[in-house]
């Protein structure tokens, strides 16, 4: 069970390539590029392009959104400020994998492959931290692919529930957590393997049992213990 992150932690998230970098390596990856800001639902990059550029997130969420018959795409991940997107088509030289979208304002690096390739080569150590940034991204996948299995689609969506906002969310005077992520009901029910309708079932289940309140571009966790336990963790 992840725990929940404090809220006087620091800027990147925990475990992202800038929070791992040393101080020098990170100021000098942060000179690359150009910043851009991105409003809530613009396309950073689309699934099949080409690898024109790597983004470093500076602040805000983006979605990762995999490509679907339907044309609707599905959610896969969500990436944070700190985070690095767009590397895999630069390293590799194939074409983009997913979509990733704006989950409410963005502020971004915008980074050419040549630069961001130059930058691996005269720092050695951020090689090894992209390669283990690429990894843990890995992992997680594969943890919520195991943790969303062999479970009703009650427990798998507050286990999606509970890690947005373990990792995002903000704590409130009275105990609550705040999680401010324009992230529709689809998406959510993408992340947790279940389908619209009974992630709109679910969740207004769980308004009327008081353990959840939605807004417009916001969910807050009423009572973060009763969704713990709901876990199952």
């Amino acid at each position: 069970m992840r725990p929940i992150r404090r809220t006087d932690a620091p800027a990147w998230a925990a475990g992202s390539l800038l929070d791992t970098l040393d101080a020098v390596d990170r100021d000098a990856l942060l000179r690359l590029g150009t910043r851009r800001r991105y409003a809530d639902q613009d396309v950073l990059m689309t699934a099949g392009a080409v690898g024109d550029a790597v983004y470093m997130l500076l602040d805000g969420l983006v979605l990762i959104v995999g490509e679907t018959e339907d044309g609707e795409g599905s959610a896969l991940a969500i990436r944070a400020a700190g985070e690095v997107v767009g590397e895999l088509a630069v390293l590799d030289g194939s074409p983009r994998s997913a979509t990733v979208r704006a989950a409410g304002p963005v502020v971004a690096l915008r980074i050419a492959p040549t630069s961001f390739i130059a930058f691996l080569h005269s720092h050695p150590a951020a090689q090894l931290q992209v390669l283990r940034s690429v990894a843990r991204k890995l992992r997680s996948a594969t943890q919520r692919r195991i943790e969303t299995s062999g479970c009703d689609a009650r427990r798998r969506l507050a286990r999606v529930l509970y890690e947005l906002a373990a990792e995002y969310g903000r704590r409130r005077p009275d105990g609550s957590l705040l999680l401010e992520l324009s992230l529709s009901q689809r998406a959510l029910g993408s992340l947790a393997g279940v389908s619209v309708s009974t992630t709109e079932r679910v969740l207004a289940a769980l308004r009327a049992e008081g353990l959840l309140a939605t807004g417009y571009r916001q969910l807050v966790v009423l009572d973060p213990v009763r969704l713990t336990d709901l876990c199952g963790y």
